[in-house]
């Protein structure tokens, strides 16, 4: 093939290239595409149209859904943390501090009992407690505030009227922490002031003592010249009084304090001594020495705050002051979260008042010191019995002094 034959034969593939590139540029511009008219009626556009927004609707409705739904599983979670962080707590080990009175444990009395409130608490609600025992009342701020301090008591009970001031101070330092004082009252919204209307009890030691003297002449061994002990004594005089009219009451003698037994028995000789042939002690420790003095010389002894019946065969009543039950309650308030501070009062109706040798008592205390009472006579007995019916009646009215 001749050069001129290449040439031009070049020339016509180069051209066919060329017009080929040009129509494919220029197709969609002069060859739009196919539409649907003609093949798509309106009633079937619209149908489309609606089902269109149908399902937009639809998946708003699935979104909005979605985010309750997540408000939710979040709410549920928090929920469940909450719940976890309250069975934690809950099944954390409760806990009480306990700050006896001068005195401490051993006395068979005040400081006895609200142990054994203590301890019930521990055996029935699982509710472990931690106690100490001061010697001085210039110790008990420092107790408190400890245990104050800590941060780990559900409750924190103090046990007599002269750890007010010291209560007074702390439980303003600790607002959040509950307290309970035994025997006084202090003002602060923290703290369950617990009294004990002691006449009551002893108006029904009194009966007794009363009816079963032989020389007609009773005595009483205190352990403060104070309020709080002289209402021991004036329902004691009252109750024997109202019992037996022809009864003499000796004026009563005090110890100066809770942890002298020594001093106690001393008073106590001296009443016998001077033809008491029943003496009444409401001295704490300090009383233990007036019941021996009472054994020693075979005269009639009578107990306080627990039964002291099973001391000495010639025990012959005691005075309940239920500081255990009071202490439980007021523990298991605090357990439970309807624990309030304020003043709370209680006698023979409330059952924080009573007497060993009532009958709904005496079971009770024979078979915890495991010893059995010699039976009261009859007609004691029954007056006792009228007594107890006569101050929840309110025909009895106790004197305070």
């Amino acid at each position: 093939m001749s050069q001129n034959q290449n040439t031009l034969i070049a020339g016509v593939v180069v051209a066919l290239i060329i017009g080929a590139a040009v129509g494919w540029f220029a197709y969609p511009s002069m060859n739009p595409p196919p539409t649907l008219e003609g093949y798509v009626t309106e009633e079937s556009y619209n149908a489309l149209q609606n089902l269109h927004d149908n399902l937009e609707a639809e998946l708003d409705d699935v979104e909005g859904d979605l985010a309750v739904a997540n408000a939710a599983l979040a709410k549920a979670e928090s929920d469940l943390e909450a719940a976890e962080a309250e069975i934690a707590e809950l099944t954390m080990p409760k806990k009480v501090g306990l700050i006896m009175a001068t005195g401490g444990l051993g006395d068979k009395s005040f400081n006895d009992i609200s142990y054994s409130g203590c301890q019930m608490a521990k055996d029935e609600l699982g509710v472990d407690f931690d106690y100490v025992e001061p010697t001085a009342i210039a110790e008990y701020e420092g107790y408190i505030r400890d245990f104050a301090k800590a941060g780990e008591y559900i409750l924190i009970v103090c046990i007599g009227f002269d750890q007010s001031l010291a209560l007074d101070v702390v439980a303003e330092e600790y607002p959040d922490q509950n307290f309970a004082l035994v025997d006084m009252v202090v003002d602060d919204p923290n703290v369950a002031s617990l009294t004990f209307r002691a006449g009551e009890g002893s108006y029904l030691v009194g009966v007794v003592a009363g009816m079963m003297t032989e020389t007609g002449s009773i005595g009483f061994v205190g352990g403060m010249d104070i309020p709080l002990i002289n209402e021991f004594y004036y329902g004691y005089k009252a109750g024997a009084m109202w019992a037996n009219p022809a009864v003499t009451v000796s004026e009563p003698v005090y110890v100066g304090g809770w942890a002298d037994p020594t001093k106690g028995k001393e008073l106590a000789t001296t009443l016998i001594e001077q033809g008491n042939d029943g003496i009444y002690s409401a001295a704490g420790k300090s009383g233990l020495g007036a019941l021996e003095a009472a054994h020693d010389d075979g005269v009639m002894a009578f107990g306080v705050d627990l039964c002291q019946d099973y001391l000495y065969p010639e025990m012959v009543a005691s005075m309940t002051k239920r500081v255990d039950i009071a202490v439980f309650e007021m523990i298991l308030d605090a357990l439970v979260g309807k624990f309030q501070g304020g003043f709370y009062s209680g006698g023979i109706s409330e059952g924080w008042i009573g007497m060993c040798r009532l009958p709904e008592e005496e079971g009770l205390w024979e078979e915890l010191f495991e010893f059995e009472h010699d039976p009261l006579p009859a007609d004691v007995l029954a007056k006792v019995k009228e007594a107890r019916d006569g101050i929840l009646s309110g025909d009895i009215t106790i004197p305070t002094g």
